[in-house]
């Protein structure tokens, strides 16, 4: 079975298919695709036998596919990809060698502590259209910062959303002058998220406890 003659598809979307090794052979061909969706495929372990995926993808999301372990090649390429979540797969899941397409406007990685450390590597400034930034640190324990210290980590100005969780070691968040408004002591809006906790830096100035200031 595969792809060739539905070239008309526009969305590929599974889930809970427990059997699915790899997608049919034939997505190089799909011209009109624009999203894959994949949830909840145990067994499915990558592209490579599937061919490459079309260039004018919008959205590719995968998510609790936990024998997953390879991002389709060349997937720098996908000029027209906006949107990439990669949640819950195995563990080893890679960074690709080529990098991420510039273009994302959406990226979401949740226990993939390889990409995390790749991408920090290479660079999120390198993702100039990026809007929104979701980031679950399952496997990260040894990232105590955000953005990280000490190696020049920039984030592109275009962010107007980022979502960090699940990095049980964290202990500072750089350069976040709307989230520093946010937790300002009383008055914030996120005050009472933080007031509990027994020790807060914002910008060089120790909120709490509040005599030290």
């Amino acid at each position: 079975q595969d792809f060739l003659e539905t070239t008309d598809l526009e969305s590929i979307d599974i889930r809970c298919a427990e059997k699915i090794r790899s997608l049919p052979r034939g997505l190089d061909k799909l011209s009109h695709l624009q999203e894959i969706q994949l949830y909840w495929c145990p067994n499915l372990v990558s592209f490579e036998e599937s061919g490459l995926l079309t260039p004018n993808l919008r959205v590719f999301a995968i998510k609790n596919c936990e024998n997953f372990g390879v991002l389709p090649k060349c997937i720098n390429n996908f000029t027209s990809l906006q949107e990439l979540k990669v949640s819950y797969c195995s563990v080893d899941i890679s960074f690709p060698e080529e990098g991420f397409p510039t273009n994302l406007t959406s990226l979401a990685i949740s226990n993939a502590p390889k990409i995390y450390t790749s991408l920090v590597q290479w660079g999120f400034n390198k993702l100039t259209s990026l809007q929104e930034l979701e980031i679950s640190g399952e496997g990260c324990s040894s990232v105590t910062s955000f953005p990280e210290e000490g190696i020049g980590m920039t984030l592109p100005p275009s962010l107007t959303f980022i979502s960090i969780k699940n990095f049980e070691n964290l202990v500072f968040i750089q350069r976040c002058p709307s989230l520093e408004e946010g937790c300002s002591r009383g008055k914030g809006r996120e005050w009472s998220k933080i007031a509990h906790i027994p020790y807060v830096e914002i910008n060089m100035k120790t909120v709490i406890p509040w005599e030290l200031n």
